[in-house]
């Protein structure tokens, strides 16, 4: 039984040391990253090309 205390202990821990570890990093990092002309262009492209293969009927 005291296995499982410690096991349990040991996994929550580690739980609260990431969640308090991505909050603290994520609360530091509060520049709003916004894609450039060509990435936005890239990204369009790219989705017009998917369309694009997904709708084209070979007949």
């Amino acid at each position: 039984m005291k296995l499982w205390v410690f096991l349990i202990l040991v996994f929550g821990g580690l739980l609260l040391f990431g969640g308090a570890y991505e909050f603290f990093s994520r609360r530091k990092r509060k520049v709003r990253l916004t894609p450039d002309k060509y990435e936005q262009t890239y990204t369009e492209q790219l989705l017009q090309d998917t369309r694009d293969s997904i709708n084209r009927t070979d007949s």
